[in-house]
């Protein structure tokens, strides 16, 4: 369980390397035109473009920078991409359709069919969108969103991760929420609740609402699960309430004895 918590950290910190590239200048190429729009106040790059600001590069159909300066070329504000967007940001590649990016606030946001961040071992997926809030430190997939790491995947509604300054400035995952039908599977075993929190620092996680963990046929039940990635221990707790509903349980079938054989 803990490498799956561990790869979502690693792959919520392509965002933060995005938003640390801010005050790094801006390259914008195409192969087909560069549009500078005096009245709107935009840039707009077609066919094959190509973005680089410090570590990352951003590749799109369509790009539109807005800057909010009006003596012209300077203080580029926002930037729009649309149409096979490929941001990489080493190790990390993220895939989308559209993609906007606040240089000001810090904030992102990639949206798209096939909406994913990569890396030769992890996947991160998302319905519906992954966003950075720079102000917060805090990055966020939603809809169905799915960690993977080789065989170990964790799902849930949304994932949340928050990050903070460490180590001369270095910024470090603190901590991962999960919210809404969070499965955790790994080779060994299903673990299902309706939250969990994992805190970095102290490596425990938490899972609440009607927790189960199963291995094979057998299970264990309750309404809370405490995790001690460091020492291997877990401990599933109940309610307290003596009804049926809140009371831990746990259901094991034992291996069937092989029946010895021999002749007459």
């Amino acid at each position: 369980m803990i490498k799956i918590f561990l790869m979502v950290a690693g792959v919520f910190l392509s965002g933060v390397a995005w938003a640390d590239s801010a005050l790094q200048p801006v390259e914008i190429s195409a192969a087909k035109s560069l549009e500078w729009n005096r009245v709107e106040r935009t840039y707009t790059a077609r066919e094959k473009v190509l973005v680089v600001q410090g570590a990352m590069r951003l590749q799109s159909d369509v790009l539109t920078a807005r800057y909010n300066d009006e003596n012209g070329m300077t203080n580029i504000s926002t930037l729009e991409a649309q149409g096979r967007i490929i941001i990489q940001s080493p190790p990390y590649t993220a895939y989308g359709d559209n993609a906007t990016y606040n240089v000001k606030t810090g904030n992102a946001m990639l949206t798209g069919k096939n909406l994913r961040i990569t890396t030769d071992a992890d996947t991160l997926t998302a319905r519906d969108k992954i966003e950075f809030f720079g102000a917060e430190n805090r990055l966020v997939a939603r809809g169905n969103a799915t960690a993977s790491h080789d065989d170990d995947i964790l799902t849930a509604d949304r994932l949340d991760a928050f990050f903070s300054k460490q180590d001369g400035d270095q910024m470090k995952i603190s901590k991962v929420t999960a919210t809404g039908n969070v499965t955790i599977k790994t080779a060994k075993e299903t673990v299902t609740g309706d939250a969990g929190v994992y805190d970095i620092p102290t490596q425990k996680a938490v899972l609440t609402g009607k927790v189960r963990i199963r291995q094979g046929e057998n299970w264990l039940e309750g309404t809370r699960a405490n995790i001690d990635m460091a020492t291997g221990i877990s401990q599933l707790l109940g309610s307290g309430n003596a009804e049926t509903e809140g009371r831990v349980k746990g259901v094991f079938y034992p291996k069937a004895l092989k029946r010895e054989t021999g002749s007459h």
